[in-house]
């Protein structure tokens, strides 16, 4: 080997080791600066109307952003299954409208509650309980919460 190839070799490993550090150092950036959301849902109930045959829905969530970096809530949607059949309801606010429930931009290290409501017809059986699944969307993403719904008294 002469000087020129062992010359080459010992850049092309400084550059190769340079761009790992490099990509090292923008994941960890990126992933510190992105919106982590932890969901708490404080309460979520459901009632049946037989003589309509619908079931409605109400939640109220805690929305906590641990990131540095802000973002926007796009929707909550419910999700339950009942008899092999799933069913996909999308959340609206619930209540009367001020502008604070309006917002719906998280800033970093903020938090925020909402309460939201949604309804769906249905013919199955009542039930007092019912094993729900939140999806929270938001710019960067989704994240998900079980619970379980209580009937309303």
């Amino acid at each position: 080997m002469n000087e020129i190839e062992v010359l080459n070799l010992v850049l092309g490993i400084i550059g190769t080791i340079t761009g790992i550090v490099a990509l090292s150092v923008h994941f960890l950036r990126l992933r510190r600066e992105n919106p982590r959301l932890k969901i708490e849902v404080l309460k979520c109930e459901h009632d049946f109307e037989e003589e309509k045959k619908t079931l409605s829905f109400w939640a109220e969530l805690q929305i906590r952003n641990l990131g540095d970096r802000g973002t926007d809530i796009l929707g909550v949607d419910l999700t339950f299954e009942d008899d092999e059949q799933e069913h996909n309801l999308r959340m609206e606010h619930h209540g009367e409208l001020y502008e604070d429930d309006l917002k719906r931009w998280i800033h970093p290290h903020q938090t925020i509650e909402k309460s939201l409501t949604t309804f769906t017809k249905y013919e199955g059986d009542i039930k007092e309980r019912i094993n729900c699944t939140l999806t929270i969307y938001h710019t960067h993403g989704a994240e998900k919460a079980k619970v379980i719904s209580e009937r309303r008294k």
